[in-house]
């Protein structure tokens, strides 16, 4: 039979505030890729920053702008969570 199709799309997400600075101007520049030689699994290196030169380095799986949001989202609220505490 095989999976049902999705019937709703992923809704798309604007990237959420720097936990550090709480500015909203991201900015996401794709640096390079990573060859895993084993697997032959390639990732996207992307470098994710904010006005005040906060950031973070994600690792994708696709060159996708919107999966690299995601993967901020993730760790902006990760981060924002173990500052709360």
């Amino acid at each position: 039979m095989g999976h049902p199709k999705e019937t709703r799309p992923r809704k798309w997400h604007k990237p959420v505030p720097c936990p550090t600075c709480g500015r909203r101007n991201i900015s996401f520049d794709r640096i390079g890729q990573a060859i895993n030689r084993k697997t032959s699994a390639i990732r996207q290196i992307w470098a994710c920053s904010c006005q005040h030169h906060y950031g973070i380095l994600i690792l994708t799986r696709h060159d996708d702008l919107k999966e690299a949001i995601r993967a901020w989202n993730t760790e902006a609220t990760r981060q924002e969570r173990k500052h709360s505490k």
